[in-house]
């Protein structure tokens, strides 16, 4: 692919394309530059020089424009050898070309290029001398520095904080000597120190720890910026490790944030149990911010030994102390500090969200199971927050244990139990979970219990294996619990679910009569349409007619239902609006039909415009069927002719509107 890419440059740029490039103009598509841009980066090396040939040329054209001279700049930085430095370097002090010059030769890896810049800073001025200043900092030039020190106090602000900055890159010992002699205005005095860092972070580098160690001490002036103070604390903690923890914990105990919050970066780059110790040893003299800051940098440290420090640190009067111990507990702590935490969460709020989120990831053999043993021990808005633990968890071992809370005494208790359950059980555990449910009391746990059984039951494959417990039950069940099955096994569906549901409404319990009837109306499939239709029209009350009405409207206008049988939800929705026993049920259709993009919907609801009640939804159900007519054609015409009607006979302006957009949107 890439030889094949070159050899088609190659043809695209010929001694042709290399004459136009002189006119080229920023903005400006060129074919030209394009394919000579991309043969230059993909040129093997031993064709560099011929490239280089063709740029000094464009580069000494009289008449070229500044956009090719940049051009041959760039490609200059990919394919020039020392022969291009001096004319690069000639454009160092132009004003429009200094910038793209010094692009070049600061990626070229020659020395010509540092002399060249070092000899430029005699001819250049302002914006242009700072450049050169910039890029004899990023080309590390240690030579320059004596060129560079008397610089630091230009009478230009822009040239001495180039040199501030170039030194401080540069960073050698000399450089920094110059750094710490400068007698800077007041504006550069903050940036010098900036320098001052880097030239230590480069001696710490070359192992020379305490002539770092002094710089970074140097920093860590009262009266210097916070930025300053702070990168020149986490550099003494890289150097002299332990050493610097009275300096840290200075810093920790002020009451400036930045400062705490440095401290706390330093702490982090001292590793090992002594530190660990240590910061324990100061937390009492700590503010509260400042104990929240070396709690998490107790916690990243991962010293076990400190457990017990933290876990007394949750009985903090501060909220915010707290929080941090049981995040740190949840990084550091075993099985063993479950308990704790369990009577942590009854706090409610941040602490107990917290607690919560520690013991649902809490790692380590057994501590799904210790959850488990506490849960007796705990009162009962603990245990409501440790059973939502386990499902979060995950924890399917702790089914066994977690079954006898299905009956607590608390009804919160029960209800988190069996939302737990729901998300743990397996199959095995089903039947034990119908008879929990088929006990369950008052009706909101009822409901946890039914969703339960209804989770488990279908997580198992095979209608047979899904069903089966809950159709085996409905034989000998009561009339409240054979309400509950029937839940259950709506909400799992399947043919045989579906003839219980036929068999339980001619039930001589109205209640299992109405269950049976609210479960199919929220049927999931069209199975239960002619059953639903039927019972629109007699079904024993008023109410449950309409409930099955609207059941029958919502199954044939579902999604799947339109795509797969169009024409007959169509003619379902015609004679539902033939039967439907009230207006809002006409609505309901009304707004069945919208969602259906065919001519015969349209002729649905066109046919309830000259109702006074219904026109309006009427029209709005029009607009909308129109809408979905996204392919041109016939039926499209026809549907925008409706449409155009509409527009001309409509006395609401809104839709008048509405539909006038739509037709010119069309055209």
């Amino acid at each position: 692919m890439l030889s094949m890419m070159v050899g088609r440059c190659a043809v695209a740029a010929d001694q042709a394309a290399w004459d136009s490039l002189a006119k080229y103009e920023s903005g400006k598509y060129s074919p030209n530059i394009c394919a000579l841009e991309t043969e230059i980066r993909v040129a093997p090396a031993g064709q560099f020089e011929q490239y280089e040939e063709k740029l000094l040329v464009l580069l000494n054209t009289q008449n070229a424009s500044r956009e090719a001279k940049e051009f041959a700049c760039r490609m200059l930085r990919l394919v020039g050898s020392g022969k291009c430095v001096p004319l690069l370097a000639g454009f160092l002090a132009d004003e429009k070309m200094a910038h793209m010059s010094r692009y070049a030769l600061q990626g070229l890896p020659f020395p010509s290029v540092d002399d060249a810049l070092r000899n430029s800073l005699g001819n250049t001025t302002g914006i242009q001398k700072a450049g050169v200043i910039s890029s004899l900092g990023v080309r590390k030039d240690a030579k320059s520095v004596p060129l560079l020190k008397p610089l630091l106090t230009d009478a230009d602000l822009a040239v001495a904080r180039e040199s501030v900055c170039a030194l401080g890159r540069i960073a050698s010992p000399d450089a920094l000597e110059a750094l710490t002699q400068a007698k800077v205005a007041d504006e550069l005095k903050a940036a010098v120190m900036e320098s001052q860092l880097i030239c230590a972070d480069a001696l710490l580098a070359n192992g020379k720890v305490d002539q770092a160690a002094a710089v970074y001490r140097g920093g860590l002036g009262a009266g210097n910026p916070g930025g300053v103070r702070a990168a020149a604390v986490i550099g003494l903690a890289r150097a002299v490790k332990d050493d610097a923890l009275p300096t840290i914990f200075e810093m920790l105990r002020s009451q400036d944030s930045c400062s705490q919050r440095a401290a706390g970066a330093a702490l982090m780059e001292i590793k090992g149990e002594p530190v660990s110790k240590a910061i324990v040893d100061v937390l009492g003299s700590l503010s509260a911010d400042a104990q929240v800051i070396a709690i998490h940098v107790l916690a990243v440290n991962g010293t076990k030994a400190i457990v017990p420090d933290i876990a007394k640190l949750t009985g903090s009067v501060q909220k915010a102390v707290r929080v941090a111990a049981v995040q740190a507990l949840a990084e550091l702590g075993d099985v063993s500090d479950i308990e704790l935490l369990a009577r942590l969460a009854k706090e409610g709020g941040e602490v107990g969200r917290v607690v919560v989120e520690s013991l649902s990831r809490r790692s380590g053999k057994g501590a799904s199971e210790e959850i488990v043993q506490v849960l007796p021990r705990v009162e009962a808005a603990s245990r409501t927050l440790l059973i939502g633990c386990l499902a979060a968890r995950q924890s399917h071992e702790a089914v066994a244990g977690l079954i006898r809370y299905a009956e607590d005494s608390d009804e919160n208790v029960r209800v988190e139990t069996f939302k737990a359950l729901g998300t743990l059980a397996q199959e095995k555990e089903i039947p034990s979970l119908m008879g929990l449910m088929l006990r369950a009391n008052p009706d909101r746990v009822r409901l946890a219990a039914e969703r339960a059984v209804s989770m488990a039951s279908a997580k198992v494959e095979g209608e047979d294996r899904k069903t089966g417990p809950l159709l085996a039950a409905m034989k000998d069940a009561k009339p409240d619990e054979r309400v509950s099955l029937l839940h259950c096994l709506g909400s799992l569906g399947g043919g045989k679910a579906l003839d219980i549901m036929r068999g339980s409404i001619r039930d001589t319990n109205e209640n299992v009569q109405e269950a049976a009837i609210r479960v199919m109306a929220d049927w999931k499939d069209e199975g239960a349409v002619a059953d639903l239709r039927e019972l629109a029209k007699n079904a024993p009350m008023e109410n449950l007619k309409i409930i099955a009405f609207r059941g029958m409207v919502r199954i044939v206008s579902l999604p799947e239902s339109v795509k797969n049988h169009a024409g007959n939800a169509v003619a379902s929705l015609v004679e539902a609006m033939s039967m439907a026993p009230r207006t809002d049920e006409k609505m309901l259709v009304l707004g069945a039909l919208s969602g259906i993009p065919s001519l015969a919907a349209l002729d649905a609801a066109q046919k309830c415009l000259p109702d006074a009640v219904l026109g309006k939804e009427a029209e709005l159900a029009c607009i909308k069927i129109v809408q979905q007519f996204k392919t041109p054609g016939p039926e499209r015409d026809k549907a925008t002719a409706v449409l155009k009607s509409l527009a001309e006979t409509t006395q609401t302006e809104s839709i008048r509107k509405q539909a006038t957009a739509i037709l010119d949107a069309a055209k």
